[in-house]
């Protein structure tokens, strides 16, 4: 078969023997191509792989340590002054309302939770805000430190009107398990 291929390409003319060698030469250069994106691929997933399986290792190795240091934390918080989800909500929401911060919205995120704790997330966005009711929202919110923290804190201004703040807020309670 192969010879009968070599007698056949060799007895063309030389434009369809140069075309033949173009369209392989183009073939073998788009698999090689798609070749070398999937060993790419490949050796991207594997280093992340690799990366995870560290992390994981530590974790694993450190677990007395990170529980110790748990137990101790958790220690520290007075029970009966975590919030649960709800509270979290409702705390936030009394702030903003003592504040005059009236324009707001919120969304609760997914818990996580463990034997000994549970964590509460909840994003608010407050619309045109003031600076002085702002900064009396925060400072009424620190007070409620360790027990719930800011995780994140945006503060914007509308694309329309640059005098109007926007503010995005993601707050974080711990709840102790009792």
């Amino acid at each position: 078969m192969i010879r009968s291929l070599r007698a056949s390409f060799l007895s063309r003319a030389l434009r369809e023997k140069l075309l033949v060698v173009a369209f392989l030469a183009i073939g073998v250069a788009w698999w090689g191509s798609a070749e070398v994106t999937r060993i790419n691929r490949f050796w991207r997933e594997q280093r992340t792989t690799t990366r995870n399986l560290a992390e994981q290792t530590l974790w694993i190795k450190n677990k007395a340590v990170i529980e110790e240091t748990a137990q101790k934390t958790a220690g520290r918080f007075d029970q009966a002054r975590t919030l649960n989800a709800n509270q979290l909500q409702a705390t936030i929401a009394q702030l903003l309302n003592e504040a005059g911060l009236k324009n707001n919205s919120s969304s609760p995120l997914p818990e996580t939770r463990t034997d000994q704790f549970a964590v509460h997330e909840v994003e608010f966005r407050i619309n045109n805000i003031e600076w002085g009711a702002l900064t009396k929202f925060y400072e009424s919110l620190q007070k409620y430190a360790p027990y719930i923290g800011v995780e994140k804190f945006i503060l914007s201004s509308m694309p329309n009107n640059e005098a109007v703040l926007v503010l995005s807020l993601k707050v974080v309670s711990v709840e102790i398990m009792r």
